[in-house]
């Protein structure tokens, strides 16, 4: 076992607590516990990772490129307009490009919409796991050397919308070794910040200290108390649909505030084509909402004294456009406009999740932070996703197979080491 005091910041930032229970071992666990443990020789401490030239030289990755061994990147690309190819690579292991292929039609939003069975989802993103073999034994390889202390940097500057996060590790052979429930990860792209900069990477230890504020859009979603009471034990400030208008939560935004830790958004989200109809807030009243294109117009200044965690709990906020007059490579979307304007980390959505659900996500979420302090943002989401899985039933009904999409839809940009560390106001951490 490694001594806990002697990992790098990395590793204790997303490693599980050695107290987290299990209640039902599951199938890949069973057999890698029968198996020897392999060896692996320790790397030395002045690794460094293979060059940006090297590894990547159609685009920049846009972070910092001295990476920690146990950090490993997924880099996709487009070949022109309809095709994609893979490179991944770390301080000791690299898997060569792979060659074009035309994107799936695996969109979670588009899937979700066309109301296909979750199940049938689950057995396509199966099958395209099984096909994709040099991108399984490439991160097979890497959990045998680095265990639980991997983490994966999804660099996928496409606008394809592969759910990366449901790949499979061993399909058929091993089922429910989905990659986002088994190793660390998030994702990253290009954001053009507010200075003209590009914003860069970084994996350095960080936290989000501070209070929340939140928008809850009361009026119109069901089951928001669930999300709404540990929102009051925190002492958030809450703007409710009910009381407030949104744009006095926008205005709040606006304001300079170094206290905050938290900004959590709960309604509805559109999207679409059109840059200017993307909005989150109320479904149909315009005045209810906020549009994307409207919101880059302003100084949002609490993030640059906060520079707090994004939590965007509406329909398809995780996902991105690209537009005929945007440069190839660059899409746009709430996740890349929050980072801009200086959010440290944004969690979003790849599609539409039920209003039950989702407040049931949130709560479970700041919980979960609140119990686990030294636990990073993106090792909380890992663990969320391996809970549903080590508890996903032989026969799930209707309402389980929902859960289990909804679940790998909360995608997360930003540092793999950032931990949220929320108070009341004046208060001490947790509650």
């Amino acid at each position: 076992m490694v001594d806990k005091f002697k990992r790098s910041l990395t590793q204790r930032a997303i490693t599980s607590p050695t107290s987290l229970g299990r209640t039902k071992q599951l199938p890949f666990e069973a057999t890698q516990a029968a198996a020897p443990t392999p060896t692996t020789p320790a790397l030395p401490e002045d690794v460094e990772t293979e060059t940006d030239e090297k590894l990547f030289p159609p685009n920049k990755l846009y972070m910092t490129m001295k990476l920690p061994p146990e950090v490993a990147i997924l880099h996709v690309y487009s070949n022109g307009e309809d095709e994609y190819s893979v490179w991944g690579g770390n301080a000791v292991t690299e898997l060569p490009p792979t060659k074009p292929n035309k994107p799936p039609d695996l969109s979670l939003g588009n899937l979700v919409r066309e109301e296909v069975f979750p199940e049938d989802i689950r057995n396509t993103i199966s099958l395209f796991s099984h096909v994709n073999r040099e991108i399984r034994s490439w991160l097979k390889g890497l959990r045998q050397k680095f265990s639980e202390q991997l983490c994966l940097v999804i660099a996928d500057h496409t606008d394809f919308e592969i759910p990366w996060e449901m790949v499979e590790l061993s399909p058929y052979k091993l089922p429910h070794q989905y990659l986002g429930a088994m190793i660390t990860t998030v994702r990253w792209r290009r954001v053009i910040n507010d200075d003209d900069e590009d914003l860069v990477l970084n994996f350095h230890g960080d936290e989000c200290r501070g209070s929340a504020i939140a928008y809850v859009l009361d009026t119109e979603l069901n089951a928001v108390g669930s999300e709404l009471s540990i929102l009051e034990k925190l002492q958030a400030v809450i703007y409710r649909s009910s009381t407030h208008k949104i744009k006095e939560f926008q205005t709040h935004l606006q304001q300079n505030d170094s206290s905050c830790g938290l900004v959590y958004i709960s309604s509805h989200g559109t999207f679409s084509q059109k840059l200017h109809e993307i909005a989150i807030g109320s479904r149909d009243k315009k005045e209810q909402q906020l549009k994307l294109l409207a919101l880059r117009q302003c100084s949002l200044n609490l993030f640059k004294g906060s520079r707090s965690i994004v939590f965007i709990n509406a329909c398809h906020s995780g996902r991105q456009e690209a537009h005929t007059f945007i440069p190839r490579g660059y899409c746009v979307g709430f996740i890349e406009l929050f980072l801009a304007k200086g959010a440290r980390g944004v969690i979003g959505t790849l599609g539409a999740v039920g209003d039950a659900y989702a407040a049931k996500f949130a709560r479970e979420l700041i919980e979960a932070s609140l119990r686990s302090p030294n636990l990073s943002v993106a090792a909380l989401l890992r663990e969320l996703r391996f809970k549903m899985i080590k508890n996903f039933p032989d026969q799930p009904t209707k309402e389980q197979w929902e859960s289990f999409i909804y679940t790998f839809m909360y995608v997360y940009y930003g540092n793999p080491m950032t931990v949220l560390r929320l108070t009341p106001p004046g208060g001490q951490d947790g509650v």
